[in-house]
């Protein structure tokens, strides 16, 4: 294994506001071809078809492969490459039914190229799709996966050993133009989720006080709680704001140590289990064998519309955010449908998308999937379906632009990776 980094984020977020403007790639415009001729009425030239796509002329440069490429170029590395793998999420079954589905045709649209694609999907285990990166890399092989499509922290753990390719700004990735600098990682990976708190889903038929994070130990919630697995990066964002809520620097070793013992003290004897398993929080929830569950902002959100009862309060002190982040391993096996398959996680197309053309989307799976614009563009996309949550739309439920810029916590999740190991350990001492 190559030798540790503590790299600064600066670093890697410099070139964001300098090189996103005009980049645009898709499929060749075709011309049509005349008769030297002139015949006695010379017909209409052919009607320009929507201009969707547009092709810089000459070559494109393609920093991952580090060489020029003419559209025909990409065309013959596509069909080589022939498919790509993605480390992702499960997204409540809609993998196989929308995200597959989709890239292909995305793909088929702008390249005119039939291509296969793989998605691993987890919730709990995220933290192995990383270990078979460093283990692939370490023994020279190449990367299990051509996308990592996870959260903040993992991103800042492949910067540290130094396993994520630098790739953009690529004219493979035109849809960079659209996200905000705010969300920009460049030259690694961007953020394609406006925001994801670390939450509690409460039912506020039976807990409508809860204000902060130390209302968790409040004795009326005795057996009424799922929270994370303690190897969940959830459960790491627990216990720092749980720290500052006690009045103490989560990066202070003593502070924290105190904050892990109360909430083992406290908080602990109150969880009915710790579970990353959504299927399992959202049954328990629904049944209300729990009244509170610790998961994702985005599970309060989907049930905006179908069940209004299990709502995500806005903890004090803050609420950690722990978005995620894409970013292409070293000496992974498909570099071009890895840049092809970033640029389609921003598209617009799958960043609002259309569940009139793909019915398996129903509302509440939408509002879970989305989370908010990641840009201006974005906003003008909204359904009109949203108004059904209320005059303001999609912002009933999901921070505007400028408060997901401003206002949602963003911490140093890589200062957690090197930490969240000892936390855990001690905790599970303590109970």
């Amino acid at each position: 294994m190559a030798e540790e980094k503590k790299i600064p984020r600066r670093q890697y977020l410099k070139y964001a506001g300098a090189t996103v403007a005009g980049l645009a790639v898709g499929a060749a415009v075709t011309a049509g071809a005349y008769e030297a001729r002139p015949p006695p009425v010379a017909p209409p030239p052919p009607a320009p078809g929507p201009a969707k796509f547009w092709i810089p002329p000459g070559k494109m440069w393609i920093p991952i492969l580090n060489r020029f490429m003419t559209l025909d170029d990409l065309r013959e590395e596509i069909k080589r490459e022939g498919k790509v793998v993605v480390a992702n999420w499960t997204y409540w079954g809609l993998i196989d039914t929308y995200f597959v589905p989709e890239f292909k045709e995305y793909v088929r649209e702008r390249y005119g190229v039939d291509v296969e694609i793989e998605i691993q999907g987890t919730q709990p285990a995220k933290g192995f799709f990383m270990l078979q990166v460093y283990s692939a890399l370490a023994a020279g092989k190449p990367a299990p996966y051509d996308v990592m499509h996870l959260e903040d922290n993992f991103y800042w753990g492949a910067l540290m050993k130094n396993v994520a390719e630098p790739f953009l700004p690529s004219p493979l990735v035109p849809n960079a133009q659209f996200v905000d600098a705010h969300f920009l990682r460049f030259p690694y990976g961007i953020q394609f989720q406006q925001h994801a708190t670390c939450n509690l889903t409460v039912n506020t038929k039976y807990v409508d006080w809860m204000k902060s994070w130390l209302d968790l130990a409040d004795p009326r919630l005795r057996g009424k709680i799922t929270l994370w697995e303690f190897t969940d990066n959830g459960f790491w964002g627990l216990l720092a704001a749980v720290c500052t809520a006690l009045g103490g620097d989560w990066k202070n070793a003593d502070d924290m140590d105190r904050a892990i013992r109360w909430t083992a003290e406290n908080i602990h004897p109150n969880v009915l289990k710790y579970t990353s398993d959504e299927a399992d929080i959202m049954e328990n929830l629904e049944r209300e064998v729990s009244w509170v569950g610790g998961y994702w902002c985005c599970l309060a959100e989907g049930y905006a519309l179908t069940k209004p009862h299990l709502k995500g309060p806005i903890l004090e002190p803050w609420m950690p955010n722990l978005p995620g982040v894409y970013w292409i391993p070293r000496n992974c096996e498909h570099p071009v449908l890895a840049q092809i398959a970033c640029d389609w996680l921003i598209s617009p197309e799958h960043q609002f998308a259309d569940i009139e053309k793909w019915p398996v989307i129903d509302k509440e799976k939408w509002l879970m999937m989305e989370e908010g614009p990641l840009g201006h563009y974005y906003e003008q996309l909204e359904p009109a379906w949203s108004k059904e949550l209320g005059p303001k739309g999609i912002y009933e439920v999901y921070p505007t632009l400028e408060e997901a810029k401003t206002k949602i916590a963003t911490l140093d999740w890589e200062y957690m990776e090197l930490h969240a190991e000892e936390w855990i350990r001690r905790y599970q001492e303590l109970i």
